[in-house]
């Protein structure tokens, strides 16, 4: 992944500063012979400045890279799919109920998982050990050894021996110290899931959206204009791409619960043009501007 970083890199890099590798090949093995020679190049600011540039622009390609990789590997759930892209935090699957789309569990899957519920046996220290049962809804690791640290359950019960039965603990949020816990029983609360043809298009549509975005950032790059236009272009490019995607989900949001009006929506779009005109005269890719 770093080399295809460091490659992704060069290209846009090179192609935004109007440089190839020919022609700064003699200059690379000068440094080289220097250094092999225990010598300190003589390095001039024009040089220092492209390439901390580099070093600045490596870092930002390699964090959006990383970022849309990552999505696009929960998005599809091909890390539940494949060991090979899973992740080392590997309570998350049990616990979010994503283990249930696994070949060893996928007999367990019944319908959408809604939430989970545990029963927790706790070492307290006495004869009788403490169960207490509840709704899981937050945990946290050790940020050493990525071990399970504590969960954090609501709607909380205890079982009492004196009434044979679960009571409710008083409170809104009870914190378990996951070294306490003797044993862990999971419960997966699921419903008949139905295909919704609303979420199915958002979805299409915001892999989608992901896709233009990776190019509107790469594109400009490309284009035989001054340094400055391709700057202002992508900043533009990328307001127009959250515009758009903004007024995008104006269909798709809950009726119940609208985030978003139609006049806003209509403002939206209007913004939205407004930066795409903007764009595409930073780029030069208005008409009169042939």
């Amino acid at each position: 992944m770093g080399v295809f970083v460091q490659i992704i890199t060069f290209l846009v890099y090179s192609r935004a500063l109007n440089f190839t590798f020919i022609g700064i090949e003699a200059d690379v093995e000068d440094y080289y012979k220097k250094l092999s020679e225990n010598e300190l190049p003589l390095v001039s600011s024009k040089t220092l400045i492209y390439l901390l540039g580099y070093q600045i622009f490596l870092v930002v390609i390699a964090v959006l890279l990383g970022t849309v990789i990552h999505k696009t590997i929960r998005f599809f759930k091909i890390d539940v799919y494949s060991d090979v892209f899973r992740f080392t935090n590997h309570w998350n699957y049990y616990f979010r109920g994503e283990i249930l789309s696994t070949s060893e569990f996928k007999a367990l899957k019944t319908g959408k998982w809604t939430s989970t519920q545990v029963d927790v046996l706790i070492d307290d220290g006495t004869e009788k050990n403490k169960m207490v049962s509840g709704y899981l809804t937050q945990y946290t690791l050790s940020h050493k050894t990525g071990d399970l640290e504590t969960i954090y359950l609501t709607s909380a019960t205890r079982y009492s021996h004196t009434h044979s039965k679960f009571i409710s603990i008083p409170g809104d949020c009870l914190i378990v110290q996951f070294e306490k816990v003797v044993d862990i029983n999971i419960r997966y609360n699921q419903i008949k899931s139905t295909i919704n043809i609303k979420k199915t298009i958002s979805n299409i549509i915001l892999v989608m959206g992901f896709i233009v975005l990776i190019y509107i950032l790469i594109f400009p790059w490309y284009l035989n204009i001054r340094v400055v236009n391709k700057i202002l272009g992508v900043i533009f490019a990328v307001f127009t791409w959250l515009f758009l995607m903004t007024a995008l989900s104006f269909p798709f949001q809950s009726s119940n619960n609208p985030k978003m009006t139609k006049k806003a929506f209509f403002i939206c779009l209007a913004v939205m043009v407004v930066f795409l005109i903007f764009t595409l005269i930073c780029l030069k890719l208005m008409p009169f501007m042939d």
